[in-house]
């Protein structure tokens, strides 16, 4: 048995564990409740896509290197988005709303209140800038900016149509996940016995592992959903707070691990994928 291996496991034990102090005492509230209203907010039938993905989102690490700025076709963006961004830049939402932005291509009883940026085709996002790099509003960025790439909607549902986890060729930092993903997956290849722990690990019903599923289904929903959202199912759970990212990546990296390392040919996929993130130029000066 690799030691090193069997540690690693261990640890995610613990720190599945450790989400415990969140629980109020007496154990979880309106938990039928709660969980009835995440499947009318995101579909059974999407699940492990929805949770993977979550997983994924909190695990990569943003280089800020603009494709998404620059790539995308459109970004839309809530009446919300728009209150919080006009007020970092100092505007009042009416002139905020008449200089970024137009309105959705789809209709009105599709999307609401929801309006686009005024992002022309073939053109960065007006909040481009390539010398910070990247987003000039980064810390108040647009909710599907936030969700993207791995909890867009386009996303999920190629996913659930394909039945597989999807990569992202154009973004470094997902080639650098999957890499190092399929990096550890060939480690457990090696060891028969910690793999089969791993994978007995997350089919479990295991108290702390049923906890630790849906605190990332919950991190997921205030992702794709926006915080207050999520902080809303959280007080109805009797939570003392939302579970921080740190606290849930340690154990997110072994459930990407089970549910991705069988299927990809792994040796091929790490080989290809640093090979696409060392191939990608960098990103132009303006």
């Amino acid at each position: 048995m690799d030691f090193y291996l069997k540690e690693e496991i261990d640890s995610v034990i613990s720190a599945m564990q450790a989400l415990s102090k969140l629980v109020p005492e007496g154990g979880l509230k309106n938990l039928d409740r709660v969980k009835e209203e995440m499947d009318e907010m995101i579909s059974p039938e999407f699940e492990p896509y929805f949770s993977a993905n979550a997983a994924l989102h909190l695990l990569a690490v943003c280089e800020r290197c603009g494709r998404c700025c620059l790539e995308e076709k459109g970004i839309a963006v809530s009446i919300d988005d728009c209150r919080r961004i006009a007020r970092h830049l100092g505007l009042s939402l009416k002139i905020f709303m008449k200089d970024y932005t137009r309105p959705h291509e789809l209709k009105s009883d599709l999307v609401g209140s929801a309006r686009m940026l005024g992002k022309k085709e073939g053109e960065p996002c007006p909040f481009f800038d390539s010398s910070l790099p990247g987003c000039r509003i980064y810390s108040v960025k647009p909710q599907v900016c936030t969700a993207a790439l791995y909890l867009s909607k386009m996303n999920l549902l190629t996913c659930e149509e394909q039945q597989k986890i999807g990569t992202f060729p154009i973004c470094s930092a997902d080639g650098k996940l999957r890499a190092r993903i399929s990096d550890f997956a060939l480690r457990l290849d090696e060891d028969a016995e910690v793999k089969s722990e791993l994978e007995r690990l997350f089919a479990s019903t295991r108290a702390e592992v049923e906890l630790f599923r849906l605190l990332l289904r919950l991190k997921g929903m205030e992702i794709y959903f926006g915080p207050e959202r999520a902080a809303l199912l959280a007080r109805r759970l009797g939570l003392a707070r939302m579970p921080e990212d740190e606290e849930l990546n340690e154990a997110g990296f072994l459930y990407a691990v089970s549910l991705l390392g069988e299927r990809e040919k792994l040796r091929e996929i790490s080989r290809e994928l640093k090979r696409k993130c060392d191939s990608i130029p960098p990103q132009p000066k303006s």
